[in-house]
């Protein structure tokens, strides 16, 4: 990756935009457009994967009449970005291109290139996926005309960290949104979300909790320290970094989960963002905040957590996703098609988290899964990787 690009001040307004849009999704439209500036292009936009169904966008001013000509036409029935996206995802990585997607015929003579991109003034894409919640595979898409060239691998690198400040946001922003059609205030919303949530200062002190967070407080961090601080000892060197990087450290490294143990051995994945302006405001908090903390389960509707699993043992998100269904005790060819993939390409990913885990039977891989979500069962069996 070309560090000097995070040094541009495009990449730190887009980061920021980012993350103010995680309380308030009016100023996704301003971040994506930010996006867009990083690769000089007009945009980006959010696009959930739905298979066969009208794809949903969350998408920015400048490429709202692409949007809109998109779905009113039924593009997405001709689009081999969003119909190739999964098999893509699961064999070659989380960012694909063109030159990854299409062959070169299909760029010269498919409908969605020679039709819909050049009446639109697109001319190459780039995407990539993210995962803000269990099954709701989204992605994140940058278009460009034809005159500025195709997307690199630079560009890819550069889109895949993104990407994963973009999930962190989302997760969040998703859950609000889907609140506050009931809710009259954003703090209503927030306390009704099923995820902890945590403002906290520059020392780890509380300065927001809401309600899911009071109530696993106890469960999962020591009482009457003043900051917060996880219950397990081994623990807290892995938690004290990622509240360093959620504040606003290293923008080289991509945001990560970090696991944390509770007092009955269930786990807690927790991600950290940095709090802005716009973030303390709506939550009426003090300016010493800076660090918004998220967290939710390991394992929820009896699947551990993609994402983390991706996080902790270094996987794709694809190897990742495929992983959490095996390792559930669902069989091979139920996930191909769960996944819509073959049950040969299941059958090649699957060897590879096996290869990348060391491990050579579905039985080690559930084990290892096990011991992610259960405390006590990884000290007595062995650390399946970090813990965060």
């Amino acid at each position: 990756m070309n560090l000097d690009r995070l040094a541009l001040p495009s990449f730190s307004e887009a980061l920021h935009a980012v993350y103010e849009a995680a309380l308030d999704s009016d100023h996704w439209p301003v971040a994506l457009s930010r996006i867009g500036r990083i690769f000089d292009a007009d945009g980006a936009v959010v696009i959930f994967y739905s298979g066969d169904a009208q794809a949903d966008f969350i998408t920015c001013d400048e490429l709202r009449p692409a949007v809109e000509i998109y779905q009113a036409e039924g593009w997405w029935r001709h689009d081999l970005h969003a119909q190739r996206a999964i098999a893509q995802n699961l064999a070659d990585g989380d960012v694909f291109s063109d030159l990854t997607v299409a062959t070169p015929d299909e760029i010269e003579t498919h409908p969605i290139y020679v039709d819909f991109f050049e009446r639109v003034g697109f001319g190459c894409l780039m995407s990539a996926v993210m995962l803000p919640d269990l099954d709701m595979l989204v992605g994140l898409s940058v278009p460009r005309a034809k005159a500025k060239g195709f997307f690199d691998r630079n560009d890819m690198n550069l889109l895949s960290l993104i990407s994963r400040h973009v999930e962190q946001s989302l997760r969040i922003s998703l859950r609000i949104t889907h609140l506050e059609a009931s809710e009259a205030a954003l703090t209503t919303a927030v306390d009704s979300m099923d995820a902890c949530i945590y403002a906290l200062d520059d020392a780890g002190g509380i300065a927001f909790a809401n309600a899911s967070g009071l109530a696993r407080f106890a469960d999962y961090f020591l009482p009457g320290e003043g900051r917060i601080v996880p219950r397990e000892a081994t623990e807290r060197a892995s938690f004290r970094a990622l509240l360093d990087e959620g504040s606003g450290g290293d923008v080289r490294a991509s945001p990560r989960s970090c696991v944390i143990s509770g007092a009955d051995g269930s786990r807690l994945a927790v991600w950290a963002m940095p709090m802005t302006d716009a973030a303390r405001g709506l939550l009426t908090v003090r300016d010493s905040a800076t660090t918004l903390l998220f967290a939710t389960p390991v394992e929820r509707r009896d699947m551990i957590d993609p994402a983390v699993i991706r996080d902790i043992f270094d996987l794709s998100l694809g190897e990742a996703r495929l992983a959490a269904l095996v390792g559930g005790g669902m069989e091979i060819r139920d996930v191909a098609g769960r996944l819509g993939i073959t049950e040969g390409t299941a059958r090649i990913v699957l060897k590879r988290v096996f290869r990348k885990l060391g491990i050579n039977r579905q039985a080690q891989l559930v084990l290892q899964l096990s011991q992610l979500a259960q405390f006590r069962t990884l000290r007595a069996g062995g650390a399946p990787g970090r813990s965060g």
